[in-house]
């Protein structure tokens, strides 16, 4: 049995703050005072946002990440669906396809959320008008322990 320790509670408790951090700062004063929502599981995430389609569906971008990781990311004509490559980087050669919880923060910016089949968690706040994106990833280490990583990346339309 795998010892929890604070600091493994205090990065989960972490996580879902700096998600709602990043999003109040990208969508402005107005959703601060948004009344708060609890409780959504990644499917009714999806489904809440099937009436408007995200700016990004149908098109593909190139994702170039701080770390020296570049994705090339192709999302479904209905933006529920991600299909991913790394192109460069010390990933690079890996792909996968994912189901995508979609959030509207703003015009043109968007919270997209999904879990891998390794159980990596993967989380973008994507400003299509800068082309800046926030990234935050957790996975299970060598060790067995789980760690997340907040990275910067920057996004340009290729198709």
């Amino acid at each position: 049995m795998r010892k929890t320790t604070n600091t493994t509670r205090a990065a989960r408790a972490l996580v879902p703050a700096l998600a709602l951090a990043s999003a109040v700062a990208l969508a402005g004063p107005a959703a601060a005072d948004a009344p708060a929502r609890t409780g959504t599981t990644v499917g009714a995430a999806v489904e809440q946002n099937r009436s408007e389609l995200p700016a990004f569906a149908g098109h593909s971008y190139r994702l170039e990440v701080d770390n020296g990781v570049v994705f090339h990311n192709s999302y479904s004509a209905d933006g529920t669906k991600l299909h991913w490559e790394a192109t460069a980087g010390p990933m690079k050669g890996n792909s996968g396809d994912q189901d995508l919880a979609v959030k509207k923060v703003n015009d043109g910016v968007y919270h997209v959320n999904w879990v891998e089949e390794s159980g990596m968690t993967v989380s973008h706040v994507m400003d299509l008008n800068s082309g800046n994106v926030s990234v935050y990833w957790t996975y299970v280490n060598e060790s067995g322990d789980r760690v997340g990583e907040l990275h910067t990346a920057t996004l340009a339309r290729i198709a």
